[in-house]
């Protein structure tokens, strides 16, 4: 085969996966970038160079470059809450490698344990039409979530990031490389700007892109739950049939809580960090004349963007459970013998534990504390402003 054949063959396989909407053409769309830079989600081996790159350009960009430019060029507030902007998402970057390192034999475990829950979901006919449009859908909210911030960073941020001749963001670009007016120096200091920004990118877009399929595809498996458990409640289901399937549905939603145990261990305290780092982004952001503003609105938008989503998908998990509890209470039991009573009463049992993401184990992730919070901000900001 020659290789333009080749390369039509992949083109087509791409185009294939870019509009099937299985659990494995979403992995692939998440494993993409990591695989090539050599953190796959899907093993336990890690790239040692691309970690010792990412983490030099992390500290030589944004931490030398903005303890220089406090020392040397700071004046006023302005700059003083720039160079806050620069420290949260330095604590961003840092926690969402750290995690990237350090969990991913769990990781690995986890995703393995989705795609065999999402195997067993659509075993019934009458699931798969449900199951596609729930993957559909949660292939639509990875989409968009990484067109928008893919764009966002070719056409706004890294143009801006890597213009050698501003201050948008409030630190010295290319600490030792001065005068940065010819060549090379000029190009040598954007390649590394624009080097640091990628492998930035690289690390918290996919990290923030995993958790949201993570935590949406949970929620999926408990409206799958509820369907066929609500199935149960049919006058010509033979005795036999509900004990086979009771026995299958225990085990979906033994194998569903585990996978919700361990996105709580995953991301408990990586999500607690990140929730106080966008919201001190965000009240920073008011604080900040407009024009200072615009120049950072790329840094800002994305943090209230991933509260959001979070907050949002994490409320769309515990209405999914809570449906599943009603779906147990309503799926006929009273018509089974009195074994399977027991057993969809013991389902009742452990249905009835809430299923609540807790933000570095203490603040409940949900859209009611996305409210409360913008509302906390919104007060703050106008005490600060006016």
């Amino acid at each position: 085969m020659s290789l333009i054949d080749r390369f039509k063959t992949k083109l087509v396989d791409y185009k294939e996966t870019f509009m099937d909407y299985r659990i494995e053409s979403i992995i692939l769309l998440l494993n993409f970038i990591p695989s090539m830079a050599g953190f796959s989600i899907l093993n336990k081996k890690n790239s040692v160079i691309f970690w010792i790159v990412h983490f030099f350009l992390v500290l030589y960009v944004y931490v030398l470059g903005s303890i220089m430019y406090q020392v040397n060029v700071a004046d006023g507030p302005i700059d003083l809450i720039k160079s806050y902007v620069n420290l949260t998402l330095v604590i961003l970057i840092i926690n969402n490698s750290y995690w990237f390192i350090v969990k991913r034999a769990t990781l690995t475990k986890l995703m393995e344990n989705v795609i065999e829950n999402d195997t067993q979901s659509h075993q019934l006919d009458f699931l798969k039409p449900k199951h596609t449009k729930l993957l559909r859908t949660i292939k639509i909210i990875v989409y968009i979530f990484y067109a928008f911030n893919i764009l966002d960073v070719i056409f706004v941020y890294i143009p801006r990031r890597i213009d050698v001749t501003n201050e948008y963001y409030s630190n010295v670009a290319c600490v030792g490389m001065k005068p940065l007016t010819h060549f090379p120096k000029k190009q040598l200091c954007q390649l590394v700007l624009f080097a640091t920004e990628i492998s930035i990118c690289t690390v918290v877009l996919n990290y923030q892109a995993l958790i949201f399929f993570l935590i949406s595809h949970t929620a999926a498996m408990y409206r799958l739950l509820c369907e066929e458990i609500f199935a149960l409640d049919d006058d010509n289901m033979d005795t036999a049939t509900v004990k086979k399937r009771l026995v299958v549905l225990i085990g979906r939603h033994t194998l569903t809580l585990t996978i919700t145990k361990t996105i709580k261990d995953l991301y408990s305290m990586p999500i607690g960090i990140n929730f106080g780092s966008n919201a001190i982004c965000i009240i920073l952001s008011f604080a900040l004349p407009w024009e200072e503003w615009v120049n950072l609105s790329p840094v800002y938008i994305y943090c209230f963007l991933v509260f959001f989503l979070y907050c949002h998908l994490c409320q769309m998990l515990i209405n999914a459970s809570e449906q599943f509890e009603y779906a147990v209470y309503s799926c006929g039991w009273e018509k089974f013998d009195l074994k399977e009573q027991k057993t969809a009463y013991v389902m009742l049992l452990q249905a009835q534990k809430p299923v609540t993401l807790l933000a570095a184990d203490i603040v409940p992730v949900n859209i009611y504390t996305f409210a409360t919070t913008m509302q906390a901000m919104f007060k703050f900001i106008t005490v600060f402003k006016f």
